[in-house]
């Protein structure tokens, strides 16, 4: 399955019913039985002490692995040979309660999965044709069941953000186009009187670029805030990751000083003369 073997050795086919009991531990359960020691070799019992299970010997340590999802707490794993249960005892449930008579095969192959799932069914048949196999999905569909629920809240997320810039760029621009209409007058004085086009497009920015700090500062402490509730729908990803926050905001500037210019060009474009004489 991939998982990192830490120590030992896994389970092989030297693991017999007639051979010494052996399990396979993960690392959770090796700190907490074993801190800081080499758990290969000691031995363990798995179960309550009603169950009665045998002591078995520790013979590999591996990896956390996650089961349910990426986000869910790391829990005890173990890993036993299905060649050492005993047929009148590998149930660990009684027979009439189904969630303990059932169990996963993951299984690795190098063929089409379409392929895989016949091979798989008539495999099943001829060893017990009642025997039920159900839910036969790739590794990929399984991943991707389960991170479904992630997934739409981060697109959910993602079409509101970009509709809040896409809204911000508009406000920004009518402020800026409204702004610049009602100072029509002054920017033809302004040429008048000797200024260059250059910094009339240069005042008109600068306006446009005032709005968007004041902005960005005001969704930074926002960030900071809404930082927590986002934190439980990422993996090993910060919330509040200072890179990520400085390409936003480089961005979002950007994207303002691209609306203040559009106005800012119609302006620096006009003809003072024509403008006074209209005032």
């Amino acid at each position: 399955m991939g998982i990192p073997l830490l120590r030992g050795r896994f389970l092989n086919q030297d693991d017999r019913l007639d051979s010494q009991l052996v399990v396979v531990i993960n690392h959770r359960i090796a700190e907490q039985s074993w801190p800081g020691q080499n758990p290969v070799g000691k031995r363990l019992r798995i179960g309550s002490e009603s169950m009665k299970t045998p002591w078995l010997t520790v013979v590999g340590e591996v990896a956390d692995a996650k089961n349910a999802g990426p986000d869910e707490p790391t829990k005890q794993q173990f890993y036993i040979p299905l060649s050492q249960e005993e047929p009148s005892k590998g149930q660990r449930k009684t027979a009439g309660d189904v969630d303990g008579n059932f169990g996963y095969i993951a299984i690795r192959t190098s063929i089409p999965p379409e392929q895989m799932e016949n091979v798989l069914r008539a495999a099943v048949r001829e060893i017990d044709p009642q025997l039920p196999l159900d839910q036969v999905q790739t590794m990929e569909h399984v991943v991707a069941a389960s991170e479904a629920p992630r997934s739409f809240n981060t697109a959910l997320i993602s079409a509101f953000a970009a509709a809040a810039v896409l809204l911000a760029i508009l406000g920004i621009y009518s402020v800026i186009a409204f702004s610049v209409a009602l100072r029509m007058q002054e920017i033809a004085i302004r040429m008048a009187l000797g200024s260059q086009r250059v910094g009339i497009v240069r005042l008109i920015l600068s306006s446009g670029a005032k709005l968007a700090v004041i902005g960005c500062a005001i969704g930074l402490v926002g960030a900071l805030f809404a930082s927590r509730l986002l934190g439980s729908m990422l993996f090993e990803v910060s919330a509040f990751d200072p890179l990520v926050l400085t390409a936003a905001t480089l961005s979002v500037l950007l994207l303002a000083l691209g609306a203040t210019f559009l106005p800012a060009r119609r302006a620096a474009a006009m003809d003072p003369i024509t403008t006074l004489r209209a005032e």
